[in-house]
């Protein structure tokens, strides 16, 4: 193939990359109260996208839907080629190319770090304890916590805290990760670590859904933002699109309200 036909073909092989995560259609109901109202969303291989948006516009619920700790009304949710919303789908195993990190931790207050971040690779990948160890290792090395693997959750700082709860979602090598306000319950001077962690991640290729209200990280590490209200998407640009010239006027009252976080 020569130059020119080689940069002519590369637009059309962009085009036809299938994204790690395809959302169509997806509502949530709560009773009578919609939470989602037929959200799409397309996150392609390698983007961190921030979602944000006034409380209970349904970001944490979109988020959580997307590994079926909630299970949605109707629409589809496709990771990696599979979708996860068929009756039949294996949760055990797509689960496993989704990791998930929480914004109060979820750690195992009376197992160790490393025990913590091996505990689903022996239960639910069944690896042997000294292979299991092995990648929690590796995975705490990421995350700069290789030197408190024998200490306890309450030995740790939230920010290290935190960073342990993403040492074992990439214990797991999942496909893609989903951070939900990872970093609103730390101290102020704890945010930076854990988003230090997550720019490393990215310049690392993962894959990455963020809901947060971090907009100067949003701004400055994020492919794109998705601004969500009442359970739709308004709408959804790069960084320098949403925040400095957003089209719609919701977008424009909710980023001027927070316009001290960025």
């Amino acid at each position: 193939m020569n130059m020119a036909t080689e940069i002519a073909a590369t637009p059309a092989t962009a085009a036809q990359a299938e994204p790690i995560l395809r959302i169509k259609g997806l509502h949530k109901q709560y009773g009578h109260n919609e939470v989602l109202k037929g959200v799409d969303l397309d996150v392609q291989a390698g983007e961190m996208v921030f979602i944000i948006g006034p409380s209970g516009s349904g970001k944490s619920s979109l988020l959580r839907c997307c590994n079926r700790l909630e299970e949605s009304s109707s629409g589809s949710i496709i990771v990696d080629g599979e979708e996860i919303t068929a009756p039949r789908a294996d949760l055990n195993r797509i689960r496993q190319k989704i990791g998930m990190v929480f914004q109060h931790f979820n750690l195992y207050r009376h197992m160790s770090v490393l025990s913590n971040v091996a505990l689903a690779l022996r239960k639910v990948q069944k690896l042997p304890r000294a292979e299991a160890e092995s990648r929690a290792r590796e995975a705490l090395e990421r995350v700069g916590l290789a030197h408190r693997a024998d200490f306890y959750p309450d030995q740790l700082s939230g920010g290290q805290q935190q960073r342990v709860g993403i040492a074992r979602a990439l214990a797991l090598h999942p496909r893609i990760v989903l951070f939900d306000e990872p970093t609103s319950a730390l101290d102020p001077e704890l945010v930076g670590s854990v988003l230090k962690v997550m720019k490393d991640l990215k310049a690392g290729g993962m894959t990455m859904v963020v809901v947060s209200h971090e907009m100067s990280f949003a701004m400055a590490a994020a492919d794109r933002v998705v601004f969500m209200d009442g359970g739709s998407i308004i709408e959804q640009g790069s960084p320098k699109e949403v925040f400095g010239n957003p089209r719609h006027e919701r977008t424009k009252a909710f980023l001027s309200s927070v316009s001290h976080n960025y």
